[in-house]
């Protein structure tokens, strides 16, 4: 047999808790722990045996057939979304003329001002559903479906 600590072959093991664990550990490595029948009778093993239990009941929902869902008209597949070529002019120019800076515009709609002013740049085009928010905000269009 080999010990569970060190992995020296031996003929005797002892159990032994190391550290809340059960081993089967050898003579040399039996030190390390508390042999486990005085574990069973220290204090310490008594709390834990005369814990209180507790019972949890979890209420699962009502089954209900599937209701099939209707597709309307703004749902389309994302992957047939484009944004327009001409993003960056058109996100600046109507932000300036509506008088917002970037970082206030960045702030109404909840995206970094850097990620505004690269957009603006036209070296970060903007993900679908911030190109969505930019058009509510806007009121201008900047995704298609190609």
């Amino acid at each position: 047999m080999e010990c569970e600590l060190c992995g020296k072959k031996t003929d005797h093991l002892k159990k032994v808790k190391i550290d809340g664990a059960v081993m089967a550990v050898c003579s040399d490595c039996e030190k390390f722990g508390t042999p486990l029948e005085n574990y069973r009778n220290s204090p310490i093993a008594k709390k834990v045996q005369s814990a209180p239990t507790v019972q949890v009941n979890i209420r699962q929902p009502p089954m209900h057939p599937r209701t099939p869902v209707k597709r309307t008209k703004k749902d389309v597949n994302i992957e047939e979304l484009e944004i327009v070529p001409d993003f960056a002019e058109i996100i600046r120019l109507s932000r300036e003329g509506i008088g917002l800076s970037q970082e206030e515009f960045a702030a109404k709609i909840k995206e970094k001002r850097t990620s505004i002013a690269a957009i603006e740049r036209g070296s970060l085009k903007p993900d679908i559903k911030t190109a969505r928010k930019i058009e509510l905000f806007l009121k201008v269009k900047l995704v298609e479906k190609f």
